[in-house]
């Protein structure tokens, strides 16, 4: 038992001057070849051969696992990209947007009725940003209001006739009360071919709790003697106060007569496509 600790002991101190012999060859080697180290040597001549593939080795093993040591600077890059790539499609839908919404307003320019009585009132053009035809009234909103000089009962017109008027304001939207509605009553006329105009109501067929009728959107009745037919063209009177006078609002589709015999109700086909509608013009009529 004393001879093998004597042993391992003897090897423990064999190893650690050694290890010391090496390291101080190896700083010897390091500062300089004026310096006498034999150890250094027989190890630079032993190593030498085997440098570079080691450094090869180490080069590519680096190279090689670059991705891997910069992977989470790589997510976070990535992750940066796609937020780029979001806002970039956001921005290139809303000008593809703007650039749409414009053509629209050069069609509504294009395509908009000319009426002497309209030309004298400033018109701001607004986009349909909501629809509400299932509740109480058939109304729809529109992204103009009381900071750009909205008011309630503006009238608000399409690219061939009459929408409605407004009936609230915010400071950024308005609310349109559609014609369609059996609230949106407007006083209007009947131009025949004659050219002789016979006045009435227009009234919405579109009652509480309703839907459309099959009969057509709008309404009129007449006396049984008045001279209308099928085809004539009805417009504001221009009585009421609100809407301006000769804005186009539909052509007379039906007429029959009613039970009594003494009225006959015309079903009107609106010139608007109140479904299709996404500009429109309101017209600052009020206080002026």
């Amino acid at each position: 038992m004393v001879g093998k600790r004597v042993n391992v002991t003897g090897i423990a101190v064999l190893v650690f001057f050694l290890l010391l012999g090496v390291l101080i060859s190896i700083r010897l080697t390091g500062m300089g070849s004026h310096f006498i180290n034999p150890v250094g040597g027989v190890l630079q001549r032993a190593l030498g051969p085997l440098e570079k593939p080691i450094l090869q080795l180490g080069n590519g093993i680096r190279d090689n696992t670059k991705v891997l040591w910069n992977f989470r600077a790589v997510q976070l890059q990535n992750e940066a990209l796609h937020k780029q790539v979001d806002q970039l499609t956001g921005d290139n839908i809303k000008l593809k947007e703007q650039v749409l919404a414009g053509m629209r307003y050069t069609e509504l320019d294009q395509g908009q009725f000319r009426s002497p009585t309209l030309d004298k009132f400033e018109k701001v053009g607004a986009t349909v940003i909501n629809r509400n035809p299932t509740t109480w009234y058939r109304t729809l909103t529109l992204n103009r209001g009381s900071k750009d000089g909205v008011v309630a009962n503006d009238p608000v017109i399409g690219d061939l006739g009459l929408v409605g008027k407004i009936v609230s304001v915010s400071p950024t939207t308005s609310e349109v009360l559609m014609v369609l509605d059996g609230e949106g009553q407007v006083s209007a006329l009947v131009r025949g071919s004659t050219g002789n105009a016979t006045f009435g109501i227009v009234q919405g067929t579109y009652k509480r709790g309703s839907r459309l009728t099959p009969e057509g959107n709008l309404q009129m009745l007449f006396r049984r003697d008045d001279n209308i037919n099928a085809g004539d063209l009805v417009l504001t009177s221009g009585l009421g106060g609100v809407y301006p006078q000769d804005v186009p609002i539909g052509k007379i589709k039906d007429i029959q007569l009613d039970p009594s015999g003494l009225l006959k109700t015309a079903y009107i086909d609106p010139l608007v496509d109140f479904e299709a509608l996404e500009e429109a013009y309101i017209v600052k009529t009020v206080g002026k």
